[in-house]
């Protein structure tokens, strides 16, 4: 049985992926480290220009899905 927190992470990344995110940005979110080469010794992405500029608005999104104003 999936816990309620794994169930939550799928469903982000899920979200995430589908709004654009790349996949190696969305392993990095959520703590898991790639095997291929590239990720682990010359991926050097700058996170405070991904937050900014990917993960701020694909979150105001979501937050609208679920948060009626």
């Amino acid at each position: 049985m999936i816990s309620k927190i794994n169930y939550c992470c799928k469903v982000f990344a899920t979200y995430l992926r589908n709004y654009g995110l790349e996949q190696e940005i969305i392993d990095l979110l959520q703590g898991r480290v790639s095997s291929s080469v590239f990720v682990n010794q010359y991926y050097r992405p700058n996170m405070n220009e991904i937050i900014i500029k990917k993960i701020r608005p694909a979150l105001n999104e979501l937050m609208k899905k679920f948060i009626p104003r």
